[in-house]
């Protein structure tokens, strides 16, 4: 077998060649809020998922979660995601989107990320989409909505 070295010149040509190519990023933003008890990450549409979405997870809560699932053979109840359309939800998941040098969301502020807004309160977390649909975590209580 012989192996053929090509110069860089070369190489960089024959791919100008073949066209502009499209390498689409995903991005992802996260952030908390002041008590570090809720972990928020949005991620933009993306080779991995065709629309943005959004996933708030509660470390710590003071109440029962709903029965789990029988398809859901990982954690659940403390991670809410949310869509551009449609009510917030609880997800089924094996991971966490905790990051503790994520940007803090002062308390009486709004985080915006791709068409999301959380707002963030000492009673806790909203978050909503362009739709008015989505969820408010504390510690106290979570709903849907």
């Amino acid at each position: 077998m012989m192996l053929r070295t090509v110069a860089l010149p070369a190489l960089i040509a024959a791919l100008a060649a073949l066209g502009p190519v499209s390498v689409q990023a995903q991005d992802f933003l996260n952030a908390q809020t002041p008590s570090h008890n809720i972990f928020c990450q949005a991620e933009s549409a993306g080779p991995d998922s065709p629309q943005p979405s959004l996933r708030c997870d509660i470390e710590q809560k003071a109440t029962r979660s709903p029965p789990i699932p029988r398809d859901c053979p990982g954690d659940w109840g403390d991670a809410f995601g949310l869509d551009p359309t449609g009510p917030g939800h609880l997800l089924c998941h094996g991971d966490t989107v905790q990051n503790p040098s994520a940007y803090v969301i002062p308390y009486g502020t709004q985080w915006r990320a791709y068409g999301f807004v959380c707002t963030s309160q000492t009673s806790g977390l909203t978050c909503v989409n362009a739709a008015g649909h989505g969820f408010s975590i504390a510690r106290a209580s979570q709903k849907m909505f």
